[in-house]
């Protein structure tokens, strides 16, 4: 069990700030209405101790400033409860042919409950303070799973067969909230000499959606995006689509501008119906140890899944886009405007949108080479090279091959990219109690994508992301319980690439370690 309470100081009480400036709301209960009026009041502190009477247009006093200042208190309380029974046995039987290895058994039970509650404050919930609105989450789910796992070592030590193991398993879940479902998992292992061996599974996955996914409380967030009515010509062919849209709902495209500074009110939050994702994996691979090289392995894999029914939310521009250029008309019923055609809200809470199909190989190799008795030198390397991302952003939908694309408005309306190459590299030496390590971080270029299409050049617009090289050195030194090290990250001080960006101008979550430029850090640690 997990409970915290949580106090943001300086929120601001929008009703006081009001208030201060004399506006009177005409409908106190609910000021995230767009059609809510304001009255102005000369007066409206008056028989109220601290307020200052004050004007939209002019800085608080610092008096004025405490009487609308306001501390959220926030409490969550989320529960795990878990009760497994697990038998397991590794050799509950001998094969009775030649070279026949064991038979292995594990089996077991599990229920699991899981409980979410999250109840911001009032003030947080009724939308009247300056942070966004969000909702109370409350819900939870409980399962009781058997799950069966049997492995078979069908030869050891046979010519060709050094060893030949096949593993299977079975899982049955039973949700309180979904119902029951079957999941299950083979392999097969094959190594003809010590020097290689093949290795293959094939199986199907399941994910439920978590309690924040169902229950979360709807919370108004404003997105960055443009309203399409408001640049029907940066749509080149599509244009006229979107004059026609826009036509249709009493817009004049040729007069209509925008307000909200690039920002759109968006609905964010859970969904009880959703449902589990569900998807098949298979993998064919292979690892050579050859004897004649000593400390020296690789191997490679061929990995390829399928996704259905993914469980995420659109963006708010992707929400817009399809609507208005007419790609998906059904993503209409999302938006609301206002009598003078200005977008009030985008609804993108969470649901089961598309499938997705992605394959790829991965290949490791690593080589250890003693010198001399107290010199090693070592090579790491992982290799990873995409072959196919496809991905249908609704439920029956258009299919986007996103592969080497970087999506600047992704479903979620978030930027993120789906490389084509990643390369990690090390090489080490260790000299006695000293080691030094040079590791690259290679990350190949990618084309934007507004989630249906790569960018076209229209004059000296960005519209590609250039391949990252990221560049590390350390040296350790031991004495006996202690370890200093030391080191530069980021060597060749390169800055993150420049993305469209609302948020950092660029990917942190996959650009995040160029942010702080070249970095020398110290540190010393001792093992008790």
């Amino acid at each position: 069990m997990s409970r915290e309470t949580d106090q943001t100081e300086g929120a601001g009480n929008y009703l006081k700030l009001l208030q201060e400036w004399g506006l009177e709301p005409s409908n106190l209960g609910n000021l995230q209405d767009p059609n809510t009026t304001f009255t102005y009041n000369p007066n409206s502190c008056a028989g109220s101790a601290g307020c200052q009477q004050s004007s939209a247009f002019s800085t608080l006093s610092q008096q004025g400033a405490a009487y609308s200042n306001y501390t959220t208190i926030n409490h969550s309380l989320y529960q795990l409860r878990d009760l497994n029974l697990r038998i397991n046995n590794n050799h509950v039987a001998k094969m009775p042919w030649k070279n026949g290895g064991s038979f292995g058994l594990a089996l077991g039970m599990e229920h699991r409950g899981e409980s979410l509650n999250y109840t911001p404050d009032p003030n947080v919930v009724s939308g009247n303070t300056l942070t966004n609105t969000q909702g109370i989450t409350s819900g939870g789910f409980n399962v009781t799973e058997g799950y069966l796992e049997g492995r078979l070592e069908l030869l050891r030590n046979a010519f060709l067969a050094r060893d030949l193991t096949i593993d299977a398993q079975g899982r049955y879940s039973s949700y309180s909230t979904f119902g029951s479902t079957k999941n299950w998992k083979a392999s097969i292992n094959w190594a003809p000499t010590q020097d290689i061996s093949f290795r293959a599974t094939l199986g199907t996955s399941f994910r439920q959606p978590n309690v924040y996914e169902m229950y979360g409380g709807q919370a108004l967030s404003y997105e960055t995006a443009t309203d399409p009515c408001a640049q029907v010509s940066s749509y080149g062919t599509l244009s006229n689509a979107v004059q026609a849209s826009c036509a249709k709902r009493g817009i004049n495209t040729a007069t209509f501008t925008q307000a909200g500074s690039g920002q759109v009110a968006t609905t964010t939050g859970g969904n009880t119906k959703l449902r589990p994702e569900t998807g098949r994996t298979y993998t064919f691979g292979a690892v050579l140890t050859p004897r004649w090289i000593k400390g020296f392995s690789t191997s490679v894999e061929f990995w390829h899944y399928t996704l259905q029914h993914m469980i995420d939310s659109l963006g708010t521009q992707y929400i817009l886009d399809s609507c208005y250029t007419g790609a998906d008309t059904g993503q209409c019923s999302y938006i609301t405007r206002n009598s003078g055609g200005q977008l009030t809200n985008v609804n993108a809470i969470d649901e089961n949108l598309g499938n997705m199909i992605t394959s790829g190989i991965d290949w490791d190799l690593s080589y250890h080479l003693m010198v001399t008795t107290r010199d090693v030198f070592s090579i790491e390397n992982n290799f990873q090279r995409l072959l196919s991302y496809k991905q249908q952003n609704t439920a029956g939908g258009q299919w986007y091959n996103y592969m080497g694309s970087l999506l600047y408005q992704n479903t979620a309306g978030e930027t993120s990219g789906v490389p084509i190459t990643r390369d990690y590299l090390t090489l080490s030496w260790q000299h006695g109690p000293l080691s030094v390590s040079y590791m690259v971080n290679y990350i190949s270029g990618m084309r934007w994508n507004n989630g249906t299409a790569n960018l076209q050049p229209v004059g000296t617009q960005r519209i590609k992301t250039p391949g990252m090289y990221l560049q590390d050195l350390s040296m350790t030194y031991t004495f006996n319980r202690w370890a200093f090290t030391g080191g530069i990250q980021n060597i060749a001080n390169k800055k993150p690439p420049f993305v469209a960006s609302a948020t950092d101008n660029s990917v942190g979550g996959m650009y995040g370690s160029y942010y702080n430029g070249r970095y020398f850090f110290l540190q010393a640690g001792m093992n008790f």
